[in-house]
């Protein structure tokens, strides 16, 4: 894993046709574990319900983003709880320690909007190619 410097995160964003210095970088922590033991799927459990348990019973927000702690950032999607970001998927799948890493922030949904959301639209789970299609609305951090 490389740690990318701000001005590379800055860079990658601005060739994204991201406004970066709009865009908000925060740093994702590791949960609890009795936290990310709760988020983590259980047995023959499929991928929309995994989804629907970590985001909607697990965190205040869903964020869209970028993750900033490769050679090149990634986009993903996180969640907000209690004041900070985490990140439940990574931190499950990730061999070892987990480690804080810095993550884009373009937009971020009320787990009550993302309810809204799901039952008329099929763009769902929203990912960052569903803020392109919606630019007018993300023209604050968007081209």
């Amino acid at each position: 894993m490389t740690q990318l410097s701000l001005e590379a995160i800055r860079q990658q964003l601005e060739e994204r046709n991201f406004i970066a210095e709009k865009v908000r970088i925060v740093t994702v922590e590791a949960m609890e574990p009795e936290a990310l033991a709760a988020c983590t799927t259980t047995e023959n459990e499929t991928f929309y319900n995994s989804y629907m348990n970590v985001i909607y019973c697990r965190g205040d927000r869903y964020v869209l983003g970028y993750r900033c702690n490769e050679a090149t950032i990634i986009d993903q999607a996180i969640i907000f709880k209690d004041g900070k970001y985490y990140d439940p998927t990574l931190q499950a799948n990730s061999e070892g320690e987990f480690e804080a890493y810095p993550f884009a922030v373009l937009a971020e949904f009320k787990v009550f909007d993302m309810m809204t959301h799901a039952k008329n639209n099929k763009d769902f789970p929203p990912d960052v190619d569903f803020l392109f299609t919606r630019k007018k609305h993300f023209k604050n951090v968007i081209r």
